[in-house]
């Protein structure tokens, strides 16, 4: 039996906000100040000529990805592989409209980009609830919010920290045969969004060759999460005892005293040496499971990929 899990994928990306009142629009931009992914439009015409043109650049890009040696050589992960889309960030996973404007209401604007795969949010004051509660029933817009409400605010970042979790995870790579599935369980996933808080993770990526998850942090430093099961610990041990290596290793690794990481590969390779390992942290709610993150130096991604932080950078010297 074959087992398909969607495998872990975080980046930033792009939202849109459309509002004829520029104050309103400034208060956004206070609030959401990243004018690299964030687009701030008074104008409904300039925002539907933005989102046409984002539109039709991700469905020409789409083909044209590329898809890991595993999928090609058709064993264990399928999927585009989103870390070499050098154009990740522009992707726009959501757009808030206003619902009063004198040229088109948020409805109609919204209407007009149906067909573009990302949550929509309505801005509603004095007008428009019942034409809001009637959009959302019918499923063209995912939220709705009162700019009265007081806690506004705090909402519309829940909705877009949502947004982004959700057109993340649909471009993320899908794993057969349970590979991975460690990485899956929701007491793995703690784990990891604790560790993306803490160590101010801006990004990361399941990597089907390695079966780890490759991050950057906002300067791009690079790190490696690891996460095994019983079946991970013991397809590691194995591969250890197959390759010639030395007993120490394995009797070391089935204690889980040590967590090596093989990285670039995924497992221990005949002659290795100078293997850096990790103390294997147990993850909370699991007695099968444990977790290492280890930071990366020369070892990092070869070739480079273009991470959040140098992309910044590039867009800082192309204003």
């Amino acid at each position: 039996m074959t087992f398909f899990v969607r495998q872990p994928v975080f980046y930033p990306v792009s939202v849109v906000f459309l509002d004829d009142n520029p104050d309103f629009l400034n208060a956004l931009r206070g609030l959401f100040p990243d004018g690299r992914t964030n687009r701030f439009f008074t104008k409904p015409q300039a925002a539907l000529s933005f989102m046409s043109a984002r539109h039709h650049e991700q469905l020409r890009r789409m083909p044209s990805l590329g898809f890991s040696d595993f999928e090609q050589n058709g064993t264990t992960a399928i999927g585009q592989d989103v870390l070499i889309d050098d154009s990740r960030f522009e992707e726009v996973a959501a757009i808030v409209v206003d619902y009063e404007m004198p040229e088109m209401n948020g409805i109609e604007f919204l209407s007009s980009i149906n067909n573009v795969a990302c949550t929509k949010i309505l801005l509603t004051g004095i007008a428009g609830d019942s034409e809001a509660v009637d959009a959302f029933n019918s499923g063209l817009i995912d939220f709705y919010l009162k700019k009265s409400d007081p806690r506004m605010a705090e909402k519309l970042a829940a909705y877009l920290a949502d947004a982004q979790t959700k057109h993340c995870v649909a471009r993320g790579h899908i794993s057969l045969h349970s590979v991975g599935a460690t990485y899956c369980d929701p007491t793995t996933v703690a784990v990891l969004n604790e560790i993306v808080t803490r160590e101010r993770i801006a990004e990361y990526y399941w990597r089907p060759e390695q079966n780890a998850i490759l991050m950057f942090d906002f300067a791009g430093n690079p790190s490696i999460f690891l996460a095994w099961g019983n079946a991970d610990w013991l397809f590691q041990c194995d591969i250890v005892t197959d390759e010639g290596g030395p007993a120490t290793l394995r009797q070391e690794m089935e204690a889980r005293r040590i967590m090596p990481l093989f990285w670039p590969l995924q497992a221990y390779r005949h002659g290795m040496t100078n293997m850096r390992s990790a103390s294997p942290i147990p993850i909370p709610g699991r007695s099968d499971a444990f977790y290492s993150w280890t930071r990366l130096d020369s070892s990092g991604p070869k070739p480079e990929p273009l991470t959040f932080a140098r992309w910044r950078e590039n867009r800082d010297v192309d204003r």
